[in-house]
């Protein structure tokens, strides 16, 4: 639909953005993206701390969807910050080279790959969960105090049996 002859665009419009929850977010940056669209940035900016306050300190991806003027936020985390909260970490300075020392169990990875099987491209369960050990070498941690790629190697000769599960259905939010 036209936005002609006050007619509101009524077709979903998606904006992406990655931010650091718990930190204030700068109106000024949102500005150029929602201003257009007849959202308040400020009001934007407080509904996305509210919905990121699960993951303080940590940088999350997350979607705004747009539909005419109203909008809602939803927090879409990756594998690494799924991991890095799990591991529970008191806050830590901004680095980017920081590495992450903790330990999961093989339980937890295999949580975590149950919330991102939606975005694998792996086939069965176990490519999900290799998947996510993949993440852990990446992040620094170790899983049931073991480097995860000696978990990937056990998986893969078979002394560490991974039973393939259903893909859960993820229904979208409709608004």
């Amino acid at each position: 639909m036209s936005k002609k002859g006050g007619q509101q665009n009524l077709e979903p419009e998606y904006l992406y953005l990655r931010v650091r929850a718990g930190d204030s977010i700068n109106t000024n940056a949102l500005a150029p993206k929602l201003g257009p669209k007849g959202i308040p940035p400020r009001k934007a900016a407080e509904q996305i701390q509210k919905v990121c306050k699960d993951f303080s300190g940590l940088k999350v991806t997350i979607r705004v969807t747009i539909i005419g003027r109203e909008f809602t936020v939803d927090v879409m985390p990756t594998a690494s910050t799924l991991i890095i909260k799990a591991l529970n970490e008191p806050p830590h300075e901004k680095s980017a080279d920081f590495k992450h020392t903790g330990n999961l169990s093989l339980e937890q990875v295999k949580e975590i790959a149950r919330q991102m099987r939606h975005k694998s491209l792996a086939n069965e369960f176990e490519g999900v969960v290799k998947e996510m050990l993949g993440t852990c070498v990446s992040v620094g941690c170790t899983v049931e105090k073991k480097s995860p790629k000696e978990i990937q190697q056990k998986i893969k000769n078979g002394e560490i049996i991974i039973p393939d599960e259903e893909p859960e259905e993820v229904e979208e939010k409709e608004n």
